[in-house]
């Protein structure tokens, strides 16, 4: 058996020719090194290296209608298909971004500076590292239940990489070192972490929940819920979205078990409103190969009573995450198979959706939290801030390479947590906690404005 694996292995090894080798770099001609290469059709991504250099495997398996999309700080994005990057014979040119400030005044003698990047402050980092994870705040207070603390790797690749011109011995002892550190790798929590934000303290309950990821927090007269999300079978080998809602008495200090919930998605967005808990979209089951299905439905958990119903469809069945602000939840992108660049809101009073506008670029999964009329969202060394009443949108850069994180907003200072960090090889989940004080966005030069055109509010008719 080892020896037919041996034998598989080489044969990899030794192919290249479904491999290929491309170049980014500036239009001066310098190589750009850590660039995003995504693909979201064929669920790829990639970094480029310090000469600029990425690796595209399987090129057979690429349409040539498959978009590929190259971001990096300082430069604006390329989306180009895999047809036209063929005939470029794989080399991109990314052109510098051209910063767009006539709308600001920086002083009223003009000699303020403005610094270029959004400063944030390190705090105490959570117990462990996690992702995808349910969080809340009140009073003072950071709640979160469950998380990914999954790490995940291409084995082969890496090893492959990292033992270039050696021979075969030393590329299969790394091989098999990669595959032993993905062993039990792939894992939920379901830990009770507290932050204090005063203190700058995390501690861990010795109340525990059912290990899940994916999944939501809510606060309602006393009690966390918490709904959604998925969970992993105890051999590991399956996922299951969970059906179940908990529900924690912080007075009594016990958990009861709600067994209805009709809304089982991951990634999905959720708001307390009133006396209910809404839900959202999300994704209800993904592939092998990592296709997901995704629902478009509306619902509404009536907590005092425990039951639930039904609301208009979403225009899009799509992953999201949003806020809700008075009477109106705004949904920033989203991935419906591919990420996705719109703001959409819903008005609870009439049911009716409206696009308020097109984002600077797609955005799958960012961070979002508001306060006032001010929605912020993060992703992945982008800050942004939305005016929703001046429909004015401002991205600024910050020095945090984090995805799928979470942020809140409290005493005049935003709170990212967790997240996962990304290589071209593998991703990492992250334990960081980082604060911003909202007086950074007047002394940070933001690089990208504009004022977002909103269309005629729809109302989607269910079937």
């Amino acid at each position: 058996m080892k020896k037919l694996l041996f034998i598989f292995l080489l044969s990899s090894f030794l192919s290249n020719a479904q491999n290929t080798e491309g170049t980014v770099v500036s239009t001066s001609n310098q190589p750009i090194s850590d660039v995003n290469i995504v693909c979201s059709s064929k669920n790829f991504k990639t970094l480029s290296d310090r000469k600029g250099k990425f690796i595209i495997r399987k090129e057979s398996s690429f349409n040539e209608t498959d978009t590929l999309q190259f971001s990096h700080i300082g430069y604006q994005i390329s989306r180009i298909s895999f047809k036209e990057l063929r005939k470029l014979n794989f080399k991109i040119y990314l052109k510098e971004e051209t910063e767009n400030l006539s709308e600001i005044a920086v002083s009223a003698n003009g000699k303020l500076k403005l610094k270029s990047k959004i400063a944030f402050t390190k705090l105490a980092p959570l117990k462990n590292a996690i992702y995808s994870f349910g969080s809340l705040v009140k009073d003072g207070k950071i709640y979160i239940v469950g998380g990914d603390a999954s790490y995940e790797s291409d084995a082969f690749q890496k090893a492959k990489d990292k033992t270039v011109n050696t021979d075969t011995e030393i590329f299969m002892k790394t091989f098999y070192d990669e595959l032993r550190r993905q062993e039990g790798s792939h894992s939920y929590r379901g830990d009770f972490l507290i932050y204090d934000i005063n203190a700058d303290n995390w501690q861990t309950s010795e109340i525990k929940f059912k290990k899940r990821a994916y999944n939501k927090l809510h606060y309602y007269d006393n009690k966390i819920y918490v709904l959604g999300g998925k969970r992993i079978s105890g051999n590991a080998k399956f996922e299951y979205l969970e059906n179940e809602i908990e529900v924690f008495d912080l007075s009594k200090n016990t958990i009861t078990i709600d067994k209805t919930n009709p809304h089982q998605a991951v990634n999905f967005s959720s708001f307390t409103y009133k006396d209910n808990i809404i839900v959202m979209g999300g994704s209800i089951k993904t592939t092998l190969k990592g296709k997901k299905t995704f629902t478009n439905k509306v619902r509404f958990y009536n907590i005092p009573s425990g039951l639930w119903y039904e609301l208009s469809d979403m225009l899009t069945a799509k992953e999201a995450n949003g806020v809700l602000i008075g009477d109106k939840i705004y949904l920033i992108g989203g991935n419906n198979g591919q990420p996705l660049s719109e703001i959409v809101s819903l008005n609870l009073l009439d049911e009716k959706w409206q696009t308020e506008g097109d984002l600077f670029s797609p955005l799958e999964n960012p961070a979002v939290t508001s306060q006032n009329n001010t929605i912020y969202f993060f992703n992945d060394r982008r800050l942004y801030v939305y005016d929703i009443k001046s429909n004015q949108l401002k991205e600024y850069l910050i020095d945090l390479e984090l995805k799928s994180s979470t942020m809140h907003f409290y005493g005049d200072k935003l709170y990212i947590i967790g997240g996962y960090t990304y290589n071209e090889y593998s991703t990492n989940p992250s334990a960081a906690t980082y604060s911003i004080s909202v007086d950074e966005f007047e002394n940070t030069k933001p690089i990208r404005i504009k004022t977002l055109n909103s269309k005629t509010p729809l109302v989607k008719e269910n079937q």
